[in-house]
C-alpha cells in the first residue's frame, strides 16, 4: 500500500507538471568582456604671489593650483608614478635689458598634500607624496605601490625660495617704465 501511495503521488505530479505546460529547467551563459583604460594624470599649473626683494632674506613665493586628478583605469593593479621636472626659471631679456636672468630650477618645492580616493577607487593609503624639491630631471612625485585602481585627487601647494641676491625680473622695455618679465619655468608631469 505504502508503494503504491509513492507511485500515485510521484505519477500525480507529472501529470500536473504535463498539464500546466512547464518545461525541464535551463541555463544561459552570460559574457562581458572588460578591457582596461588609460593611466592619466590631469594638472594644472600654480598661481604665485608676487615677491619685493629686500637684500638680506630669502623671499618665498607660494601658491596653489587647481586641484590635480590621477586616473588609473587600467585594471591591472599595477603600480603607477607622477614624475615632475622643471626648467630653470627665467626673466626673458627686454629691449633695454638685454640678458635674461634666472633662478635655479631647485628652488621650486612642491607639497602634493593629501590623496583622496575618488568614489569607487582602491584605499588611497599605499600612495605616497612627499614633498618634494624639482630639479631638471625627473623625479618621483607621487607614488602608489599599489594596487590603487580608480580616480584619486589631490590639490598640490608650491613654493619658490627666491635667494636674497636674487636679481629682479626684466624690465620688457624702457626701464621704470614698461611691464616686467616675470619669472617662469617650464614644469613637465610623466605618469607610468
Amino acid at each position: 500500500m505504502r508503494s503504491i501511495t509513492k507511485f500515485s503521488a510521484v505519477l500525480a505530479v507529472a501529470a500536473i507538471a504535463v498539464a500546466t505546460g512547464l518545461s525541464p529547467a535551463s541555463a544561459d551563459t552570460i559574457n562581458s568582456t572588460v578591457s582596461g583604460g588609460s593611466l592619466t594624470v590631469t594638472t594644472a599649473a600654480p598661481t604665485l604671489s608676487a615677491v619685493t626683494l629686500n637684500g638680506s632674506n630669502t623671499q618665498t613665493s607660494t601658491g596653489t593650483s587647481a586641484p590635480w586628478t590621477i586616473t588609473d583605469a587600467r585594471g591591472t593593479g599595477a603600480a603607477w608614478t607622477v614624475s615632475a621636472s622643471t626648467t630653470v626659471f627665467t626673466s626673458a631679456a627686454g629691449t633695454a635689458e638685454t640678458v635674461a636672468r634666472t633662478i635655479p630650477a631647485t628652488a621650486l618645492t612642491v607639497t602634493p598634500g593629501t590623496i583622496t580616493a575618488g568614489s569607487g577607487a582602491d584605499s588611497a593609503a599605499s600612495i605616497t607624496a612627499p614633498v618634494l624639491a624639482l630639479s631638471t630631471t625627473n623625479q618621483a612625485l607621487i607614488s602608489a605601490t599599489g594596487p590603487n585602481k580608480g580616480t584619486y585627487n589631490v590639490s598640490p601647494s608650491f613654493s619658490i625660495a627666491i635667494p636674497a641676491n636674487a636679481f629682479r625680473s626684466n624690465y620688457s622695455g624702457v626701464v621704470g617704465s614698461s611691464a616686467l618679465n616675470p619669472y617662469t619655468a617650464t614644469m613637465t608631469y610623466t605618469i607610468g
